[in-house]
C-alpha cells in the first residue's frame, strides 16, 4: 500500500512539474487599467551614454541625432536617459556639475525636444552591490536643484526621475529623502513631471511603502524582469553568476528545461530554476503587473515600468520575442507606459550590442514591443581595404564607442593637453588590469586586408612618468566565437618620459597571441592561434604588466599605412 500510495503520489508531482505552457494560455480578456495616463506611451533607454564615471568619459558620439530621429520613426515617444549624475559632479561638499556634462546633456534635450520624444533625466547613480547611502540626500537634492534651474524653463517633453533602483536603504528613511528631494525641486521647478519609485530596486512590493506625496505631477515607477531566470540567463555581473545558464525556454517548457549549473547548486538560483514553471506561468506575470494597476488606481497616479527586457546572449531568440510580446502587450492593456531596456546593448533592439538601423535591426523583437521597423537593408560583407580614424577629437561615432574600466581610474576623453585638434585622451591612475576601450561594430571590422597589407596602428602619446602597458585587439565573444586577443607591448623606450608627444606605428602584421579571458565562464584559455582579424570587437589599451605611476596622453588614433 505504502508503495502504491508513493507511486501516486509521485505521478501527480511529476504532472504539476511539468506542465508546459502555450502561447494562447497568456492571451487575457477584460483586464482592468491604471484610470491615469503617463503623457507618453512606450520608449527605450538610451544606455551606454551618460553612465560614465565622470563627464571627460562619456562617450558623448555614441548617440547622435540621427539615432533620435531613428526610434522616433520606430513609434518610440519616450527616452529614458540613464546618467551617473553623482559622477558628474565636483564632489562635497556643493556636487557642482561638471559644464562639459551640462554641454553634452543640453544637446540630447534639444535633439528630443526637436523630434517631439519625452526624455527623462534619470538620476543612475546606481551600484548594484553597495547599499543605498542613507544620507544620499547630501548629494541628491543639491544635485537636483542645479538640474532643475537649468531645465525648468525648457519643453514639456522634459522629465525629471529622483534615482534609479534604491536598494538597501530603509522604506521610510527612503520615502522621506525622496519626498524632499521633491519638495527641493518643486521651489525652483513646478512645470515638469517627476518620476519616483520604491526601493528593492524599483520593485513592485514597494510601491506600496512610499508615503503620499502631496504634488500632483508624480509618475511611479517599477521595473519588471520577471521570471529573471530567464531575462538574466548568461548575465555574469550578478552573485553568483549566470554566466554558465542558458536555453531557459518561454514559455515554460519541461522538455527544454537546461540542467542547473553546477555553480548555482545549492543557491537561491538553484530554487528560483526548480521553481521556474511557477514563476513564468501566466498567473505568476499578470498578478505582478495587477498589482500595479492596483496601487495606481488606489492612489490616483500613473505608473511607468522604466525597465524591462531579456538579455539576449544565452536566452533562446523565439522565446525572447515571445517574452517581449506577452509583457508589452499586458502593459498596454492596463495602460502602464513603459521603456525598455535598452537600445544598443546586450538587453538592445539590434542582433549585435553595436548594431546598425538600417540592416541589424532585430525586426521581431521591434514588433513585439509594438513598434514598427524599416525594412532591413541585406548586409553584403566587405574587407576594410583602407585605413581609418578610430579617435581624433571623438571617437568615430561610424565605427566604435569608448570606454574606461577600473576603480578610481582618471580618464577623459577630454582632455584639452592635445597634441592637434581639440581633445586628447588622458588616462591616469590606472590599476594593474585597468583599461580604456574602443568597442567596434564586429558585424563591420574585417581586418584580414589591413593586416595582411602592411597596415598600422597609429597613435601619440606622451607620458610624464616611465611606463609600460599592453595595446591589443580582441575578437568577438558570442556562444560561436572566442575573445581571443593580440598585442603589443608598449615599453619606456619607445615613449620616453620627457613630455613630449610621440608618434607610435605598430605593424599589426608583428602583434602576437595571448590567449582569451573567456566572460561567460570566467576562465582563462592559452592561445592556441586561432586568433582572427575577420571579426574584430575590440580595441584595448591596458596597464596589463602593472599599475600606471603616471599619467598617459593619446591622441589621433588610426589604422594607417
Amino acid at each position: 500500500m505504502k508503495n502504491k500510495l508513493f507511486l501516486i503520489i509521485a505521478v501527480v508531482f511529476f504532472a504539476c512539474n511539468s506542465t508546459e505552457y502555450k502561447t494562447e494560455d497568456y492571451t487575457e480578456q477584460d483586464v482592468q487599467a491604471a484610470v491615469i495616463s503617463a503623457p507618453f506611451s512606450k520608449g527605450v533607454n538610451f544606455s551606454q551614454w551618460f553612465e560614465s564615471f565622470s563627464a571627460g568619459s562619456i562617450p558623448f558620439t555614441r548617440y547622435t541625432e540621427q539615432d533620435f530621429k531613428d526610434v522616433k520613426s520606430l513609434g518610440v515617444d519616450v527616452i529614458r536617459l540613464p546618467i551617473r549624475m553623482h559622477s558628474m559632479t565636483s564632489g562635497a561638499p556643493n556636487y557642482t556639475l561638471d559644464t562639459l556634462f551640462l554641454q553634452f546633456l543640453d544637446q540630447a534635450v534639444s535633439w528630443a525636444e526637436k523630434y517631439e520624444i519625452y526624455i527623462i533625466i534619470d538620476n543612475h547613480s546606481f551600484d548594484p552591490v553597495r547599499a543605498t547611502s542613507n544620507d544620499i540626500d547630501r548629494v541628491l537634492i543639491p544635485v537636483w536643484e542645479q538640474i532643475a534651474r537649468r531645465y525648468r524653463n525648457r519643453s514639456d517633453y522634459v522629465i525629471y526621475e529622483i534615482l534609479n533602483e534604491p536598494h538597501g536603504i530603509d522604506d521610510t528613511l527612503w520615502g522621506n529623502i525622496q519626498g524632499r528631494t521633491v519638495e527641493a525641486i518643486r521651489r525652483i521647478d513646478q512645470k515638469h513631471f517627476i518620476i519616483v519609485g520604491g526601493t528593492d530596486y524599483n520593485s513592485i512590493r514597494k510601491l506600496l511603502a512610499l508615503p503620499v506625496y502631496a504634488d500632483s505631477k508624480l509618475i511611479y515607477t517599477f521595473h519588471f524582469y520577471d521570471p529573471h531566470v530567464f531575462t538574466h540567463q548568461g548575465a555574469t555581473w550578478g552573485e553568483p553568476s549566470m554566466g554558465n545558464l542558458s536555453g531557459v525556454p518561454f514559455p515554460y517548457d519541461p522538455k527544454r528545461m537546461p540542467r542547473v549549473p553546477a555553480n548555482l547548486i545549492g543557491t537561491w538560483l538553484e530554487n528560483a530554476i526548480n521553481g521556474y514553471r511557477i514563476a513564468a506561468s501566466p498567473t505568476a506575470l499578470y498578478n505582478s503587473l495587477d498589482r500595479v494597476v492596483n496601487f495606481s488606481r488606489e492612489r490616483n497616479v500613473p505608473v511607468f515600468c522604466g525597465e524591462f527586457g531579456v538579455f539576449m546572449i544565452q536566452s533562446p531568440p523565439a522565446d525572447r520575442v515571445k517574452w517581449y510580446e506577452v509583457v508589452s502587450n499586458a502593459l498596454d492593456k492596463r495602460n502602464i507606459s513603459r521603456a525598455s531596456w535598452d537600445y544598443y546593448g546586450g538587453f538592445g533592439v539590434f542582433n549585435s550590442g553595436n548594431g546598425n538601423f538600417n540592416y541589424d535591426l532585430n525586426t521581431e523583437v521591434v514588433r513585439a514591443m509594438g513598434f514598427t521597423p524599416p525594412a532591413q537593408i541585406q548586409r553584403t560583407e566587405e574587407q576594410f581595404n583602407t585605413g581609418f580614424v578610430i579617435f581624433d577629437d571623438y571617437p568615430n561615432r561610424n565605427y566604435v564607442s569608448a570606454g574606461s574600466w577600473g576603480d578610481n581610474v582618471d580618464f577623459s576623453l577630454y582632455d584639452t593637453n592635445q597634441a592637434r585638434g581639440q581633445f586628447a585622451i588622458r588616462w591616469a591612475n590606472a590599476s594593474q588590469y585597468n583599461a580604456f576601450y574602443f568597442s567596434f561594430d564586429a558585424s563591420k571590422m574585417d581586418f584580414r586586408y589591413l593586416a595582411e597589407n602592411g597596415y598600422y596602428l597609429e597613435f601619440m602619446a606622451r607620458v610624464d612618468r616611465p611606463a609600460n602597458f599592453d595595446v591589443r585587439f580582441l575578437n568577438t565573444e558570442s556562444s560561436s566565437s572566442t575573445p581571443w586577443r593580440i598585442r603589443y607591448t608598449i615599453d619606456q623606450s619607445m615613449i620616453p618620459a620627457d613630455r613630449n608627444w610621440h608618434t607610435i606605428r605598430i605593424p599589426l602584421s608583428q602583434m602576437t597571441e595571448h590567449g582569451a579571458w573567456i566572460s561567460s565562464t570566467q576562465r582563462w584559455v592559452e592561445p592556441k592561434g586561432e586568433f582572427s582579424w575577420r571579426y574584430i570587437e575590440r580595441l584595448e589599451f591596458v596597464a596589463e604588466h602593472s599599475a600606471l605611476p603616471g599619467t598617459i596622453w593619446f591622441d589621433e588614433i588610426r589604422i594607417t599605412q
